[in-house]
């Protein structure tokens, strides 16, 4: 192994993924089949992976601190490759891999003027260490251009916000099989499943497809982990990813879906991306969506992702108003949110982490703050710790712990959201 390391890092707009990125780095997002993080370490073999990101993700993710930056030159770096986590690399992006691997010297890739990679002796790196364990700030990017020798600009595909990784993910998933699948022939344990365009599907050991159920990969690939189970009467429609210990227990899903480990999958979901360990178990309509970890959906929770008169639709993120210039946007919505029977989405909703939505009720306000409890005319905040002990519990369930690490991510995203939620508590105590 060479003595280069790639640092994966994210800049000072992490925000454009809110809320999905207040829970995790932007590089740790899935879309397609894959995260960046995932991407950049196939594409980059023989270098150790490193990853810079904010601080109260840090433990959760394994992230580098200042000390651990400076240790490098003892543990053998020649050089450091940074790598935006917003990036999407390819194998079509061997010319720009190699470069930075191999050619000499302090210089820089931009799109614009955001930061895409950077290769620097350790030299030159031990100056930047400070910098670069804050790179997630506003200005240190800019700063380690201006140090740089030279700058190169490129156009290179990266992630925008979240509503373009969903709109984009039926390319991401045709992309992603072919790069990293095609030619892996379809397993014969998928069962007794009606399978249609089996030449462009891929799936890990004991993938169960129940009789009457119905996987169609005719147009565009269908990718399924390890111990997917899809049960009768579901209908699933590439491209697709399912992943790992995913269950689909009937309904349809179409048009360019993403769901990671631990998915629970029914009714009708188009064009959706699920990141793990959430739950759309019942009846009820899911489109245009990118929905956090740990979600779950009551039965015939719905939501809009089409005005009635085809316009284009804003989103609210963290208080403030965009126009995505779609007319086809659904919802966005956090980790840890729940959402009770019956509830219906308005289009482009926004929904913060840890929020617990009841009533049977349209939710019309287009951002819900982060610990809300209750729905647009009863509003309460959810209390820290009643948040926690449900997350444990469901976390449990799953075999999974939530520890010190989720604790305090938990602790630090209450304090940090709790402006936009007094603003909403205000708003409903002045309706009143």
């Amino acid at each position: 192994m060479s003595g280069n390391y790639v640092i994966i890092f994210e800049d000072e707009h992490s925000h454009r993924f809110y809320p999905i990125s207040l829970s995790r780095p932007v590089y740790h997002i899935l879309a397609g089949a894959r995260t960046n993080y995932d991407r950049i370490r196939s594409n980059f073999p023989d270098c150790r992976i490193l990853n810079v990101c904010r601080p109260e993700l840090s433990n959760l993710f394994n992230g580098c601190s200042t000390a651990d930056l400076m240790d490098l030159a003892s543990r053998g770096a020649t050089k450091i490759i940074l790598i935006n986590g917003a990036t999407i690399i390819t194998k079509n992006d061997q010319e720009f891999i190699s470069s930075l691997e191999s050619e000499s010297g302090f210089f820089t890739y931009t799109d614009g003027e955001e930061l895409i990679a950077a290769s620097i002796p350790m030299g030159s790196f031990r100056d930047l260490i400070d910098g670069i364990s804050q790179i997630h700030t506003s200005g240190e990017s800019a700063r380690i251009i201006q140090a740089s020798g030279s700058t190169h600009s490129i156009t290179i595909k990266k992630i925008s916000n979240l509503w373009d990784i969903v709109l984009n993910n039926p390319q991401m998933l045709i992309s992603d099989f072919e790069e990293y699948y095609e030619g892996k022939p379809a397993t014969n344990a998928i069962g007794d499943s009606y399978l249609y365009g089996k030449q462009h599907m891929v799936a890990d050991k004991d993938v169960v497809g129940d009789f009457g159920s119905v996987i169609d990969a005719r147009n565009g690939p269908i990718m399924m982990g390890t111990g997917v189970r899809i049960k009768p009467f579901s209908y699933i429609e590439g491209p697709a990813f399912i992943g790992k210990g995913c269950h689909l227990v009937g309904g349809k899903v179409t048009g360019g879906c993403s769901f990671g480990t631990g998915c629970r999958i029914g009714g009708e979901v188009e064009n959706t991306i699920m990141a793990g360990n959430s739950n759309k178990y019942h009846e009820g309509f899911l489109g245009h969506t990118y929905l956090g970890e740990w979600v779950n959906l009551g039965a015939l929770t719905t939501n809009s992702d089409l005005k009635n008169n085809y316009g284009e639709i804003s989103v609210r993120q963290d208080g403030k108003d965009i126009n995505t210039e779609c007319i086809k946007i659904g919802s966005f919505i956090g980790d840890h949110t729940k959402t009770g029977i019956g509830i219906t989405l308005n289009t482009g909703i926004v929904i913060g982490f840890g929020c617990n939505l009841f009533g049977g009720t349209l939710i019309a306000e287009k951002e819900i703050p982060s610990f809300a409890w209750g729905n647009d005319t009863l509003r309460h905040e959810y209390a820290l710790q009643r948040s926690m002990e449900t997350a444990r519990t469901v976390m449990n369930r799953r075999n999974y712990e939530f520890d010190e690490n989720q604790r305090q991510l938990f602790g630090h995203l209450f304090i940090r959201t709790r402006n936009l939620r007094e603003r909403w508590l205000h708003a409903k105590r002045h309706q009143g």
